[in-house]
């Protein structure tokens, strides 16, 4: 029987609509603007005006990369705001799986920022059921091509994959000339690797605020202290603060045993202390697929040591053969020279506290290393932690220096790092709330302001943006 006009046309609207609510694992009316809604013109309340937007760019060496933007609510400047690159997570063991959510755990949009944040090779968000395409190398090059090419989206040099430049994507005009990139934890290796190894891609990146990114292999696994479940320090008396150098630290394997009992039945690195309490290695340190990665001189040592051969190597952990090739790319000492060369206008902020989120060694080699790679060697405008009139403007007017708050100037550093490294850093709490979460931001908002006026006196009396 011969359908009626009237009958396709609702047929095909109700294709169209599936398509709408199913393509992608968005729904409409969940907040979020994909390609198919934006595409299809069929979501209004979610992609006009889009308060999130996902798309897909082009990337010649991994092909498309899903791209989310987060629009401020209340951009920072009127009708315009700065743009922020947020670097993804990449060596923590539930973002080895397939699924893995865009992270945001700081979102720019808090401070009138424009949020761009991406998703790694391979990746599929679980909200969404947006993916990457190519495959996931931990951190390495492809990983790093994917965050270059976000960058410069983000910078309005390229579009996405149906010609739109982030500019056609959203109500807010996004600065171009004003944008930044963020980087938490461990994500600042690899947003620290991508300006050295593809800085000249995206010269007009401005700023970069890294919070408490590892330095070095031995970082990641907390070879050198960790945090017990009451936050409460506990130190490797076999790290050496006095052997520091700007691309080294000190530690001494010549006791480095293994443990395996009830308590630890996994096993795990131990450094044997004749006189007190051995040091064993806490179990936040990164697995990928299923194997354990410590640094490469830990691992040298537990061959040397006769703790294990190579036939009785547990399978579960990374060999010294396996760390050795592994690492380069994934730790930054040692590339900031590169970073200094092709961003030598770039401008630095490193936001960390007295307490730091996984590292407790109190002279945090890690805040040190990267100050003395981005100052020291790349020659770059740097500060550590962000300007008091900030934290005052963005979190509360009661912080202080008396309150734990420093106001260190730009392009100094602590006399003693031993000593003084811990003053140097913020305090936890601040009107009863953590401030782990909301510094970190404040830091984004002067970067963006800064930018913007153009002001780089090392210490501020007044914000200036709004």
């Amino acid at each position: 029987m011969a359908r009626s006009a009237t009958a396709v046309g609702a047929l095909c609207l109700i294709v169209l609509l599936a398509a709408c609510f199913m393509i992608g694992g968005s729904r409409c009316g969940d907040g979020i603007c994909d390609e198919v809604e934006r595409t299809s013109g069929l979501c209004p309340e979610d992609c006009g005006p889009a308060i999130v937007v996902i798309t897909h760019i082009n990337c010649a060496e991994v092909g498309r990369v899903a791209v989310r933007i987060d629009v401020p609510a209340s951009p920072r400047y009127g009708d315009s705001a700065p743009v922020v690159v947020v670097a993804s997570t990449w060596f923590v063991e539930k973002y080895s799986l397939n699924e893995t959510p865009f992270h945001l755990v700081y979102n720019p949009i808090d401070v009138g920022a424009i949020s761009v944040s991406h998703l790694w090779p391979g990746k599929t968000d679980p909200e969404t059921g947006i993916a990457s395409g190519g495959v996931y190398d931990v951190g390495g090059p492809l990983c790093l091509a994917a965050l270059r090419d976000t960058i410069r989206f983000a910078l309005g040099l390229i579009p996405d994959i149906r010609g739109a430049y982030l500019a056609d994507l959203i109500d807010v005009a996004p600065l171009y000339d004003n944008v930044g990139m963020f980087a938490s934890s461990h994500a600042g290796v690899v947003a620290t690797n991508v300006m050295a190894y593809h800085g000249e891609a995206f010269p007009e990146l401005k700023y970069f605020v890294g919070r408490e990114n590892p330095t070095m292999a031995e970082m990641y696994p907390l070879e050198i202290g960790h945090f017990d479940e009451a936050r409460n320090p506990v130190y490797n008396p076999f790290y050496d603060p006095i052997g520091y150098t700007p691309t080294s630290i000190a530690v001494d394997y010549s006791t480095l045993d293994w443990i395996q009992n009830a308590a630890f039945p996994e096993g795990r690195p131990v450094f044997r202390v004749p006189v007190g309490t051995d040091y064993v290695l806490d179990d936040k340190g990164p697995t990928i697929d299923g194997v354990r990665w410590f640094s490469p001189p830990l691992t040298q040592a537990l061959l040397d040591n006769g703790v294990f051969t190579l036939a009785t190597w547990p399978t579960d952990v990374a060999t010294p053969q396996q760390t050795v090739a592994f690492w380069p790319y994934r730790v930054p000492v040692g590339h900031y020279a590169a970073i200094g060369n092709k961003l030598p206008e770039l401008r630095v902020l490193i936001p960390f506290a007295s307490k730091d989120h996984v590292q407790a060694a109190p002279d945090k080699p890690h805040i040190r290393q990267a100050y003395d790679g981005f100052r020291k060697t790349a020659g770059l405008w740097t500060r550590l932690n962000c300007d008091l009139v900030y934290v005052q403007s963005e979190i509360h007017a009661s912080a202080s220096i008396a309150g734990g708050f420093p106001d260190n100037d730009a392009n100094t550093e602590p006399a003693n790092w031993l000593t003084q490294a811990e003053s140097w850093g913020f305090a936890d709490r601040l009107a009863g709330q953590m401030t782990a979460r909301t510094v970190p931001l404040a830091g984004i908002a002067e970067m963006a302001d800064r930018v913007r006026a153009d002001d780089w006196t090392p210490n501020l009396n007044t914000v200036l943006g709004p």
